[in-house]
């Protein structure tokens, strides 16, 4: 009888535990900072503050529907989401790593991370009409 409980104990968490996520590739962040996101919405809950260059691996499955705007993404232990304008495969040359010393000199903490990477998630460029 203990070996069947402990066989159906196995075989429910080997189900609560399976995924179909898989890693489609390494992409870069673009913009100086930004979030991922808890869905995908702009004004949704921010999970993690990210900032350029970061590395993010955008993830296929079949129970997470993205919409054609938003990828599917993995930084560290967060998934959440990331606008696809924002990414780029080969990594961008960004004002941290162009300027250091004064990026370094600026010394933004995390609660001014979060405010800069939603106020860029808020902008929203486009091209203009004034000629």
């Amino acid at each position: 009888m203990l070996w069947w409980l402990l066989l159906l104990t196995s075989f429910s968490f080997a189900e609560t535990t399976s995924t179909d996520e898989r890693v489609v590739g390494v992409f870069y962040f673009t913009p100086l900072f930004g979030h991922v996101h808890q869905s995908s919405v702009r004004t949704s809950a921010s999970l993690t503050t990210i900032q350029c260059s970061h590395p993010l691996k955008v993830l296929e499955s079949s129970k997470v529907q993205s919409g054609k705007d938003w990828a599917y993404v993995q930084v560290a232990d967060h998934k959440g989401f990331v606008m696809k304008e924002f990414l780029s495969q080969k990594r961008p040359d960004c004002l941290q790593g162009k300027y250091p010393k004064f990026f370094d000199a600026v010394n933004l903490d995390l609660s001014e991370l979060y405010y800069w990477g939603r106020l860029y998630d808020h902008y929203i460029q486009g091209e203009t009409r004034v000629k």
